[in-house]
């Protein structure tokens, strides 16, 4: 039998890759759907394995940038809504270290709403406090479930401070609750 040339080899090696990438992202496909159901139907549990699923592959074959942190931070949300405050927080703080490698990124406001609920849940409200002045300056750019949530984060925070003696933050906390409210 003749030996298979280095050019073969090649080939079949690059049609083996290109089939497995195909089926890959198939399985990603899939498990974003289940993923999609669980969450629609509230089954938490299964929209989270999904999802984390979902998670490690894109991990393992260097999707992009954004689609893990988008994964990440739709994990972290799925996380919170169980309770599961702190793995909530490491999802959530991964997908912002990713939206701020990426330039120009619109993510980043949710992100920092999203973590200072996940902090507020660990019952964390410095740090949560600190994040949401962070966010304070790309809020505007937040539309749709992102603006409101970010409406009622500001709010409880808001409540919060003012709890605290803290009247100059909880009064631009509510200002600008308030202004999310009207837009």
């Amino acid at each position: 039998m003749a030996k298979p040339s280095m050019a073969a080899v090649a080939v079949l090696v690059s049609v083996a890759l290109i089939s497995g990438c195909g089926k890959t992202r198939k399985e990603y496909e899939r498990q974003l759907e289940i993923c999609t159901v669980g969450e629609n139907n509230g089954v938490l549990t299964a929209a989270a394995e999904a999802c984390g699923k979902a998670l490690e592959i894109a991990r393992q074959h260097d999707y992009t940038p954004e689609e893990i942190s988008d994964l990440s931070y739709r994990l972290g949300l799925i996380e919170r809504q169980q309770g599961k405050f702190e793995e909530a927080e490491a999802l959530v703080r991964t997908s912002l270290d990713y939206e701020v490698q990426i330039a120009d990124s619109a993510g980043i406001a949710s992100r920092l709403v999203e973590l200072a609920v996940s902090l507020a849940g660990q019952n964390r409200w410095h740090d949560g406090a600190e994040l949401l002045t962070r966010a304070e300056a790309h809020v505007q750019s937040l539309a749709g479930s992102d603006r409101r949530d970010a409406m009622h984060a500001f709010l409880a925070y808001a409540a919060q401070r003012r709890k605290l003696g803290d009247s100059e933050t909880a009064e631009r906390f509510t200002s600008l609750a308030e202004e999310l409210a009207t837009e």
